[in-house]
């Protein structure tokens, strides 16, 4: 009996030490902003509402010299919706905002050409993004 009592309790602190490493990771990639890269560019999801994040992805814009084309806006119920297009050399950049639970859902692409894209630039553009969002 003494050795089944043994290997439950092994079982409980192992149990325990994976779930608290779960919530840690689960903690740290929310810190870190949760930047995904996707198919066609990066993706993420902000704290803050659509207005704030929209003035991150302009100031963003500025600093890395993308001259803003276009942009629009849309109610959908509670879901307000907006996006911001740009261009830097050859590159056309498009930053798709979307309100989600008290955050903002952030998708940010930059076309090389109508089929291929540069991620590492849309993912530079959505990390500073995030970061001027806080």
């Amino acid at each position: 009996m003494r050795h089944i009592e043994k290997l439950l309790t092994g079982f409980t602190v192992a149990g325990a030490v994976l779930a608290a490493g779960c919530l840690a990771a689960a903690a740290g990639a929310g810190a870190a902003g949760g930047v995904y890269v996707t198919n066609r560019g990066a993706e993420a999801q902000v704290a803050s509402s659509v207005a704030t994040t929209l003035d991150a992805a302009r100031r963003t814009f500025q600093e890395m010299s993308v001259t803003e084309t276009k942009s629009s806006n849309e109610q959908d119920g509670s879901v307000e919706k907006r996006s911001l297009e740009g261009k830097t050399g050859d590159r056309e950049i498009e930053v798709d905002l979307k309100t989600e639970g008290s955050g903002t859902h952030v998708e940010v692409v930059a076309k090389k050409t109508a089929v291929t894209w540069d991620k590492d630039l849309a993912k530079k553009i959505l990390n500073r993004i995030v970061e001027l969002a806080k």
